[in-house]
């Protein structure tokens, strides 16, 4: 008897030897057959489903690479296109300034240097509308050749500043000639000159090779077509291949009669090319210009290389089918696997090699952290080649100086597997140092496990030297400029008393020679003696100007009404014929005695300049403004300020008048204007001369 497990129990089932097992066999014959012939018609299936799709995935691959060749090229001719209208706006602005009673070879010259380095402009004229040219780099006698006036029409007509005319047979401006070998385009854009009544062109004849040359650039079949056209349907540039191509309008083209007409950008089967028939062409548009730019593949040929790599491969693929099949569709999952993460890696290590900054990595699964890469910038930077580097812990980097900040705070960052941005202080292989920025990131796995360091290298040593030396110049700067401001102010307070003694001394000579009949002596000593008070004067100013910058203007809030009227009644108690007009002032955050000397210093102005035909009128105004400050208006009807003074005044020492017209030095402004800066504020004075004038200033709102 043969023991069998059974499926349902599990217990031993015995059978007869010799008992009939035909039916068993018959049914897994037909289930074989069963199997094999799905197994075949699936795989024929599968085979059928492969071309379609890889037939599908030919056209799309072609028509993302018109797409992406269109992008690159639309992105090159647009630069070219700019700097084109950049040179002519240059130009333009250059022939604005010409002075036209000058000799024409002088704009020649100054044209011929503008084209220096833009080798793609054979010519450039400045053409005035009665067809004269103005200035002209090449042959002025070919240059007046051209039809001046259909190009001034052309231009005056388009839309846009800048026009780009219909290609044209020969090499310059004005050498038009039938079957030429050469061409070139013209870039049109209207200008005027000073003085002059009417227009000028300038005039750019760019050579399309240049464009050509774009075109050239990309890396594309040889039966593609690229080709640069106006919004028109005009084709400016073709490729090598569009020798016969009819370069006239082509308006009623699919391109331009649809695609264009509602969007910007596309792809589409253009079957109205009878030389190369249908093409999967892809368009663009420029950004700032009337120009499209297309880019087709013939669509017979891609399906002809379609047809090449995919039907050979039935042959093979029939002849395993039925061995094969499920092998070969796992090895394919996996070699699709493969190759996509391969194809990553080796972009990802592509982009590490060309970066510009040290990239090292390490391995955080290892103990001590061996980096275990290191790209060329790393190398560059550090001196080390990848043999010296990889294996070792980054910190031999470090040399020495174990100490700096940044070091801890790398080692928190490794001991909480985290990322961090330092600044530390490294050491070449050949023990130079330099300043490095470094930025760590902590590297996860899918289940977060960490993995890896890695380490982005930015030399800024030379940043670092600059900042280090702009902090030492403002240090330096600092100091001297306290150094001038102490010596200043002691020189101020020091010098008042030999000024006092001039004054004193002159009074005391001029008694003793009160009856001296000599009245020059007694001129001369009066005039000392207003001398001295004079210099007494000016240094007292220039020690209280010196000493704004050390009076305390935080901590202390007023009333700034009240402040105003006691002022202006101890300064106005004597004088006649003056009037005060104050609204309600509010509360600010100024100490009483600033505000008051910044009050007196606005009032006696008002005294000092009044104007001799009206009574004074001071009007005084607040307004609330945002950002915690008041506006004030301190307004007077006296002699004004001529608007080309107005921000002379608050200069130090600065007057408008003599002063025997006018007591003073000069000085009240200029404190008025360090006064207010100090507090965080603003002053100016608006005046149109003639009926007086206006301080405007911000003081801050009151917080107490």
């Amino acid at each position: 008897m043969s023991p069998q497990f059974g499926a349902d129990t599990g217990r031993l089932l015995r059978r007869p030897v010799g008992a009939a097992t035909r039916p068993e066999t018959t049914r897994l014959i037909v289930m074989v057959a069963l199997v094999v012939g799905l197994a075949v018609l699936g795989v024929a299936g599968a085979v059928f489903e492969i071309l379609r799709n890889s037939r599908t995935e030919a056209i799309q691959s072609a028509e993302q690479s018109t797409r992406g060749m269109a992008l690159a090229l639309t992105g090159a001719v647009s630069r070219t296109v700019q700097s084109i209208d950049i040179l002519l706006q240059s130009a333009a602005g250059r022939a604005a300034e010409w002075d036209l009673s000058h000799p024409y070879t002088e704009r020649d010259q100054e044209v011929r240097r503008l084209l220096r380095f833009m080798p793609h402009i054979r010519q450039m004229a400045v053409i005035a509308a009665d067809g004269t040219v103005l200035a002209d780099s090449g042959d002025r006698s070919m240059t007046v050749r051209m039809d001046i006036k259909a190009l001034f029409a052309e231009a005056s007509a388009a839309p846009i500043p800048m026009v780009i005319g219909q290609i044209r047979s020969g090499r310059f401006l004005g050498a038009e000639t039938p079957h030429a070998v050469h061409q070139y385009l013209p870039f049109m854009r209207l200008s005027k000159l000073a003085g002059s009544t009417g227009p000028v062109l300038l005039v750019a004849a760019v050579n399309p090779l240049y464009f050509k040359d774009i075109f050239a650039s990309v890396e594309m079949p040889s039966t593609a077509r690229l080709r640069l056209w106006r919004f028109d349907g005009t084709l400016l540039v073709g490729d090598n291949g569009d020798q016969d191509f009819d370069a006239g309008h082509h308006a009623g083209d699919p391109l331009f009669a649809k695609q264009l007409k509602e969007a910007e950008f596309g792809t589409f089967v253009d079957d109205s090319d009878a030389m190369d028939g249908s093409l999967i062409t892809s368009y663009r548009t420029t950004l700032n210009w009337p120009l499209v730019l297309s880019v087709g593949l013939s669509r017979a040929d891609v399906l002809a290389n379609w047809k090449a790599a995919a039907l050979p491969l039935l042959w093979p693929a029939g002849a395993l089918t039925l061995a094969l099949l499920a092998a070969a569709t796992v090895l394919t999952r996996s070699l699709v696997s493969r190759a996509r993460a391969e194809a990553m890696l080796l972009l990802s290590e592509r982009v590490l090699e060309t970066m510009p900054n040290g990239v090292a990595i390490s391995d955080a699964t290892l103990p001590d952290y061996p980096l275990v890469y290191v790209n060329p910038a790393f190398e560059r930077t550090t001196g080390y080649t990848s043999e010296q580097a990889l294996g070792r812990n980054p910190r031999f980097l470090h040399g020495d100086d174990r100490e700096q900040a940044g070091l801890d705070e790398i080692r928190q960052a490794l001991a909480n597997g985290r990322s961090a941005t330092v600044t530390l202080r490294n050491y070449r292989s050949d023990s130079s140092y330099y300043w490095n920025e470094l930025t760590l990131s902590a590297v996860r796995s899918a289940s977060g496990r960490l993995t890896h360091f890695v380490a982005i290298q930015r030399d800024i040593t030379d940043q670092e030297i600059h900042r280090v030396q702009l902090a030492e110049a403002y240090g330096r700067i600092e100091r001297y400029s306290a150094e001038l401001e102490r010596f200043s102010f002691i020189l101020a307070h020091h010098l008042q008393e030999p000024a006092r003694h001039i004054a004193v001394y002159a009074q005391l000579v001029a008694r003793a020679l009160a009856d001296h009949g000599d009245q020059e002596i007694q001129s001369n000593l009066q005039f000392l003696t207003k001398a001295g008070g004079r210099l007494k004067e000016l240094l007292r100013d220039v020690q209280l100007y010196l000493a704004m910058d050390r009076l305390v203007m935080t901590g202390g809030a007023c009333q700034a009404e009240a402040v105003l009227d006691k002022e202006w009644e101890a300064r106005t108690r004597d004088v006649a014929g003056v009037d005060l007009i104050s609204g309600r002032l509010p509360k600010v955050q100024v100490p009483q005695r600033r505000l008051a000397d910044l009050f007196g210093i606005l009032i006696d102005n008002a005294l000092v300049f009044r104007h001799p035909d009206r009574p004074l009128r001071v009007k005084v105004e607040a307004e609330k403004q945002d950002g915690g400050f008041w506006l004030f208006r301190f307004t007077d009807n006296g002699l004004g300020i001529p608007p080309e003074f107005l921000e002379k005044v608050f200069g130090v020492f600065e007057r408008l008048h003599g002063r025997d017209h006018f007591p003073g030095n000069g000085v009240g402004l200029a404190i008025a204007r360090k006064l207010v800066e100090t507090l965080g504020g603003s002053i100016a004075a608006q005046s149109d001369g003639r009926s007086g004038t206006t301080i405007v200033m911000t003081l801050p709102e009151a917080t107490e």
